[in-house]
């Protein structure tokens, strides 16, 4: 049976003002922002793929219904962000030339966002109840230490496509029971190997899937550029972004190699057949994954739509049919247990996160409009800034902004905002959204305030900050490094000439 909200052990009923409430209606406001957020990306689905236009009025008295509720019920953080996303109202009509334009433009998008991300994470429940998954994270761990950074960067990446942030939590939990067992602390070397692996390997997969918010956003403002265009050479830059997060871990543990870590109160235990083992279950989790997206893609070719529309009806219903699955065909079963518990448990306990999305996405049209974009292009193409350049500066900016607390959505829209028209500055549309991409990947790494790093550091025990600024240092210096060779390289080989 599944646990829904209002059991004793809920963190989310001590969340914002619902510790001052009686605990039937906090039960009632949280249950009621699952069942919202699960009927708007079905709708949204339902609106992108028929044609249904008319759900846009209820959509949007779903959202507005949505922030009422989760200022009840959020973080301080998603109310700091709700009263921004307010003052971009009087600031959108006294600046703005066509108020009522961006404001219906950041209405699009906050629903976009919020269904897209609400779809991803109903994949959760399955994912995490998976007993293939759960075979393939205890391989990982029991291996030897440089073996298992390996399999921890290719195992968060594959969870990452299916789980998105869930498989942080699934590997994180795993590795660092795995190292207490052993008598590791959460400052021991092999934690911060292992935390570290975990998070490189999640931030790849904005680079090129399809489930990934950060492409959604980039396809959503470059123009002429495709998720099919996008695929081959986001993939090429997993591998080159995975190969540079190995060779780091291999060059930290031979610059330790005078300060070896004491030994474990446990002797270790290795998994000496793990390697074919794992071949077979990863074999089986790339086959998983071909199933999802191969479902998604049809849904967008049949339906002549693009793959973020395609996703907030495909998810569902993959979801849908996973858990039947795991329910031997039990409807009964399913409905009560783990579809329950992804509706009144799994949505309401990410309702923060999803609320800061909503008005981050929102905010993206009005911030731009508000931007003198048109000085800064003229002074950009006035001074023949090289394309190179201006990219790497946006590159920088994006990652930056992510260490300062600035939300890369926010960081990443405004940055595309202002270099709406790429090829009037020279810039090729296909090289800009790669760069883009590959920012929101180093800043979400390096960012002590991302989901990615929190979570991971209260798997293992320590502080964002000292995981993302200290642990990561080294990799973050190399990382930045190799980037801005890359994009100054090929800035000047696919720059356009202006005319």
């Amino acid at each position: 049976m599944a646990t829904s909200p209002g059991s004793p052990d809920d963190p989310a009923l001590n969340t914002g003002f619902l510790r001052y409430l009686p605990e039937k209606f906090s039960r009632g406001i949280l249950s009621l922002q699952g069942i919202l957020l699960i009927s708007m990306a079905i709708a949204s689905g339902f609106q992108g793929i028929f044609g249904m236009t008319w759900l846009k009025f209820p959509i949007l008295a779903g959202m507005i219904l949505f922030s009422l509720l989760v200022a009840i019920s959020g973080s301080r953080v998603i109310r700091v962000f709700l009263v921004l996303g307010l003052l971009c109202f009087p600031l959108t009509f006294q600046y703005a030339e066509d108020a009522w334009h961006t404001l219906n433009e950041g209405a699009v998008r906050a629903q976009l966002f919020l269904s897209f991300i609400t779809a991803i994470m109903v994949l959760r429940e399955p994912a995490f109840r998976s007993q293939l998954l759960q075979a393939a994270g205890n391989i990982i761990v029991r291996q030897r230490q440089g073996r298992r950074v390996l399999m921890l960067l290719l195992g968060s990446h594959l969870f990452g496509l299916m789980m998105n942030m869930g498989s942080v939590v699934l590997l994180g939990s795993i590795a660092s029971s795995r190292d207490r067992e052993k008598g590791a602390t959460g400052h021991s070397y092999s934690q911060r190997q292992s935390a570290l692996a975990i998070i490189q390997g999640f931030v790849t997969t904005m680079m090129w899937s399809p489930l990934s918010l950060a492409l959604v956003v980039v396809l959503s403002q470059v123009q002429d550029v495709t998720s099919s265009m996008i695929t081959p050479l986001g993939l090429l830059g997993v591998l080159l972004f995975l190969a540079l997060s190995f060779a780091v871990s291999q060059l930290e543990v031979w610059l330790r190699r005078h300060h070896p870590e004491p030994a474990s109160k446990k002797p270790e235990e290795t998994e000496r057949r793990g390697g074919a083992s794992f071949l077979k279950i990863l074999m089986r989790v790339i086959l998983l994954v071909v199933a999802i997206f191969s479902a998604i893609t049809a849904l967008s070719l049949v339906a002549s739509v693009p793959v973020p529309v395609a996703v907030t009806l495909a998810i569902p219903v993959i979801t849908f049919v996973w858990l039947m699955i795991q329910s031997h065909g039990d409807v009964g079963v399913c409905l009560r247990g783990p579809l329950a518990n992804t509706i009144f448990r799994t949505l309401p306990s990410q309702s923060s996160e999803v609320g800061i999305l909503l008005v981050a996405g929102f905010m993206g049209p009005v911030l731009v409009a508000l931007m003198p974009t048109a000085d800064i292009n003229a002074f950009l193409h006035s001074h023949h800034t090289p394309p190179g350049v201006i990219v790497l500066v946006a590159f920088f900016a994006i990652v930056a902004g992510g260490v300062l607390a600035v939300n890369p959505l926010i960081s990443v829209t405004i940055a595309l905002g202002v270099l709406a028209d790429p090829m009037a500055l020279g810039i090729h549309p296909l090289y800009l959204a790669l760069s883009i991409l590959g920012a929101w990947a180093v800043a979400s790494a390096l960012s002590p305030y991302t989901g990615v790093t929190i979570v991971t550091a209260s798997m293992f025990g320590v502080k964002s900050t000292t995981l993302a600024l200290v642990w990561n240092r080294l990799f973050g210096v190399i990382a930045l490094t190799v980037c801005a060779g890359i994009i100054l390289i090929f800035g000047e080989l696919t720059a356009i000439p202006i005319t």
